[in-house]
């Protein structure tokens, strides 16, 4: 009988003890989580202020939408077009 009292304590503390350790395993999950989250907000917050400078708005307008000042002029460069022709192994297109 002592034995089984026993068994019926270590099996009421082994339960709450399993659960205590799937919580704590959750939370460290949940705070790694919590700091990159964190982390992306404190890069947008830069962001927003970087924004916020006539510095990054001239930077922006140059690089992704070509815009240019009064006195300036634009020049667009076309890449060369690739070649898809396909030159045949006879003369006198051979080596």
């Amino acid at each position: 009988m002592a034995t089984l009292s026993a068994g019926v304590a270590l099996m009421a503390g082994v339960v709450p003890f399993r659960g205590w350790l799937e919580q704590r395993d959750r939370n460290a999950a949940l705070r790694v989580e919590v700091e990159a989250v964190e982390a992306d907000n404190r890069a947008y917050e830069d962001r927003m202020d970087a924004l916020d400078t006539d510095e990054e708005i001239e930077r922006l307008a140059r690089e992704e939408y070509g815009l240019v000042r009064p006195d300036e002029e634009a020049y667009a460069i076309q890449p060369a077009p690739a070649s898809d022709a396909v030159v045949p192994g006879i003369w006198p297109f051979a080596d």
